[in-house]
């Protein structure tokens, strides 16, 4: 099976509530499905930069490292929480004004950046796991087919 075709197949179906349900209404499941795609998509594409840029404040964000570990990726987990003990306590609530803060923080990026590469290193293997937690959870996503 492919496993990857799967959850993107599922993250645009009606199963989840990924980009569909505020992120407080979901269920746990749907949490922890919406916090890692979310993470992955954004990471994936312009690393935690763009990840922190997109979605802080979001409380998905915060959530990230809960949901890594509720599938099991644990050395995520640990990377993410890396990256999030970097931030400052004043980064702008404005998408564009966080835009200007990375911009004029050459020192922060790179430290990003750093762990974007630990990240890229896929030491747990997200699709697999998350994989798994969804087949877990079928009352939540649907039995797999």
């Amino acid at each position: 099976m492919d496993k990857n075709g799967y959850l993107i197949d599922l993250s645009e179906s009606p199963r989840t509530d990924f980009g569909k349900r505020a992120f407080s209404e979901q269920s746990y499941p749907q949490k922890v499905f919406s916090a890692i795609w979310e993470l992955e998509s954004d990471v994936n594409n312009g690393g935690f930069t763009q990840y922190f840029t997109n979605c802080w404040p979001e409380p998905s964000v915060a959530f990230s490292p809960e949901a890594l570990r509720a599938i099991g990726a644990q050395k995520c987990a640990k990377i993410v929480e890396k990256a999030l003990a970097l931030l400052p306590p004043d980064l702008p609530q404005d998408a564009d004004d966080r835009s200007e803060f990375f911009d004029s923080k050459e020192s922060l990026v790179e430290s990003l950046s750093a762990l974007d590469g630990d990240f890229f290193a896929y030491p747990d293997n997200l699709t697999d796991l998350l994989f798994e937690f969804v087949s877990s959870h079928p009352k939540d996503f649907g039995p797999i087919s």
